[in-house]
This record gives C-alpha cells, sequence and structure tokens, in this order.
C-alpha cells in the first residue's frame, strides 16, 4: 500500500445558491488516489434487528434539498424533485417510513438510536444544521460511502439517546438508482431499489406500485466497511499514531483521523 498523507476529507455538497447554471455546483468527489475500497453491493436497509444496526434512514425533521430550496424529508412525496450531489434534479421513485417506540425502556437501544452529526462536523460547514440519521446510514466522503456509525467518534458525531423522546421515525428516499443526496447539506445516500423494503411500515404501498421484486442496482460509490472487535481497533489506534512517520491507515482512519481532529480543533477554538 502507498504512503498517502492526509489533506483533509472531501465531500460534495451543492452551492448554497441555487442557479440554473453548472457553475453553481462543486465538482463531484474525488477518491482516495492508490487506496483499496471493499466494495459490496447495495445492502438491506430495514426494521429494527438486535443483531443489526437498525434502519437505514432520516430521522424526522431532516432538510432534503430540492430545485426550490429545502423541504422536510416528511413533506416530501412520491414525484417531487430533489437535487442529486451531481447537481442533477431527479424525481422520488418512494419513501420508506418506520416507527419505533421505547415501550417505557429507559434508554434507546443503540441498534435503533440515530447518530447524531454535529453541525459543521464535516470541514466546519458541513452539515449546516444537526443531523439525525441512523447508524448504517452512508455518507459520501472523499468518494466513499461510509456509514454514520463507523464515523463515531464521541464528540462531533454520537450515538444520541434524548431522554424525553418516546418514538423516533425514520424515512427513507429511494430514486430510480442509488444516488447521493442533500441531507441538511450533507452528502447522504438513497434507498438501494435492491434493499429489503419488506421491513418498512408501508411495504403495502411499494408492492401495490412495483410489485415485491427487487431491483439490482449498482452502488453510487465504493462502500467501505470498518473492521470489527478489539484487536481491530488496536491495530488502527496504532496506526493512527504511527501516521506521521509512515502511514498505513485504511482509507476510513484517515477519515476518522481527520474528522476527529477537526472536532478537537473546533472545541478548543
Amino acid at each position: 500500500m502507498r504512503n498517502v498523507k492526509s489533506s483533509g476529507i472531501q465531500v460534495s455538497p451543492l452551492s448554497p445558491t441555487l442557479g440554473s447554471s453548472r457553475r453553481h455546483f462543486l465538482s463531484a468527489v474525488a477518491t482516495l488516489g492508490g487506496l483499496l475500497a471493499m466494495v459490496v453491493p447495495a445492502r438491506p436497509m430495514g426494521n429494527y434487528d438486535q443483531n443489526r444496526h437498525g434502519p437505514h434512514c432520516f430521522l424526522k425533521g431532516t432538510q432534503i434539498r430540492t430545485p426550490q430550496g429545502e423541504r422536510l424529508v416528511e413533506d416530501l412525496r412520491i414525484g417531487d424533485l430533489v437535487l442529486t450531489v451531481s447537481g442533477d434534479t431527479k424525481p422520488i421513485k418512494w419513501i420508506g417510513r418506520m416507527r419505533f417506540e421505547r415501550d417505557g425502556r429507559t434508554s434507546w437501544d443503540k441498534a435503533v438510536a440515530p447518530i447524531r452529526i454535529a453541525c459543521g462536523a464535516f470541514n466546519g460547514d458541513l452539515p449546516h444544521s444537526d443531523l439525525y440519521v441512523s447508524y448504517g446510514h452512508c455518507f459520501l466522503i472523499n468518494g466513499l460511502l461510509i456509514s454514520a456509525g463507523d464515523l463515531i467518534n464521541g464528540s462531533s458525531i454520537t450515538s444520541w439517546q434524548p431522554p424525553d423522546m418516546d418514538v423516533f421515525e425514520y424515512l427513507h428516499i429511494e430514486l430510480e438508482s442509488h444516488d447521493v443526496i442533500l441531507a441538511n447539506g450533507a452528502p447522504a445516500e438513497t434507498l438501494p431499489g435492491d434493499a429489503s423494503h419488506g421491513e418498512f411500515d408501508n411495504f403495502d404501498e411499494y408492492v401495490a406500485l412495483y410489485g415485491a421484486a427487487l431491483t439490482p442496482q449498482t452502488p453510487y460509490a465504493p462502500i467501505i466497511i470498518a473492521g470489527s472487535g478489539r484487536r481491530q481497533a488496536l491495530r488502527s489506534h496504532v496506526r493512527g499514531v504511527l501516521a506521521p512517520l509512515y502511514d498505513r491507515r485504511q482509507p476510513l482512519e484517515i477519515i476518522r483521523d481527520e474528522l476527529a481532529r477537526q472536532a478537537h480543533r473546533s472545541s478548543a477554538a
């Protein structure tokens, strides 16, 4: 593996000023040169499961960028247009919905609790306000799709446990192909067509519109999966410590280290 130095992270939001010209959009993110990513197919999304990290969706209240400006995800409907990270406008094919109740437990299970991505967690400017998504929802960073849960740093990106919320409502947007849209300004994935739609509360609606067959799709970008276990965590920590001398970090480690550095710098300011 080549020795690659970190130069920050690259995300690709649309310009805050919307216009008809392509010059109003930032270019798509570039992949990290010389680094290999594990490419996996679009994976199942859906309902709460003790053995998974729960639904892969936006929490109710998320702002999605459309040609007319931002709209709450819960106010969007099939056929509405959204802006993709490339600057294209695409219609919504379907919106999956899920609702979870705490049922008197003192805290939410981590498989259901949202991940909070604080305002400015990405390079100090994105998302433009606190963003709440499920653990496995991926973001486009350095040309790679990485889940929110794998970016947790205990500061700017954390598991959220609100003591006064007994219900979580998640929604996910599906387009004709796997894509990346803007959620509170941050580049977030859409629902893959070959996801497990049956795990959404409104699956009957999907079947009535499109049938139950899955549609094979190619992921928008390479999907990075973090290793698990204490040994993997230790190796990651050691590679991070040695990075100034010889950088052998994996792409995800580089991104996590940079996000943690940005969070520390922001808190110290």
